[in-house]
């Protein structure tokens, strides 16, 4: 284990969470040829400090999911889709929907194995449900504070949330994404559980 991580544990963490929060916020915001590249650099501080730190290495497939899940934002921005009105699903509505159901494999990976590091082994199902309550926790307060940036921040109301059924709509987007995601990610990772098991079975 690096004992300069180690040291500097808490920094690096605090740092990691400033950084990630603030690039969040800033994210709709953003062109493309800003956001892809930080949201790069942001990936690699996380999977460089992980394996530093714990061991672990993050799968690159899993963090090229999320990357992907920024690039849509960022495509959103560049093609002004946000503001395009399309018959049956808007833009905002299929980004609410997609990002979270990309990022929720990673996020179901490393709860599943954080808790493995320190020793702790439940099903998958709970690690899977946990991830995907957590997440949504996450982007209810997310949603709660661009309503309050919305209503406080801005000269006048409707720069962010666009009317009283854009958060509510928002939400309702994320959990479907984030249960689309979480089944996926319990599918792989609980067919490669089985793989090894099968295949000891076998020899």
């Amino acid at each position: 284990m690096n004992k300069a991580v180690k040291r500097f544990e808490i920094p690096i963490v605090a740092g990691l969470l400033i950084w990630g929060t603030v690039f969040l916020f800033k994210m709709a915001y953003l062109r493309i040829w800003i956001s892809t590249p930080i949201c790069v650099l942001y990936l690699w501080a996380i999977y460089a400090h992980v394996k530093a730190r714990y061991g672990v290495k993050i799968p690159l497939s899993l963090l090229f999911l999320v990357w992907v899940a920024v690039a849509l934002d960022g495509l959103g921005n560049l093609f002004d889709l946000y503001n395009t009105k399309f018959k049956y699903f808007q833009y905002d509505e299929f980004t609410h929907t997609a990002v979270p159901a990309l990022a929720m494999p990673v996020v179901v990976w490393l709860l599943r194995a954080g808790l493995e590091h320190f020793g702790y082994r439940l099903p998958l199902g709970v690690v899977t449900f946990f991830a995907v309550t957590t997440m949504f926790t996450v982007s209810g307060f997310y949603e709660i504070v661009e309503l309050w940036d919305d209503k406080y921040m801005w000269p006048q109301p409707g720069m962010r949330i666009h009317g009283p059924y854009d958060t509510p709509n928002d939400l309702q987007c994320d959990l479907l994404g984030m249960a689309i995601g979480g089944l996926l990610a319990y599918a792989i990772l609980k067919r490669r559980v089985r793989e090894p098991v099968e295949a000891a079975g076998v020899a």
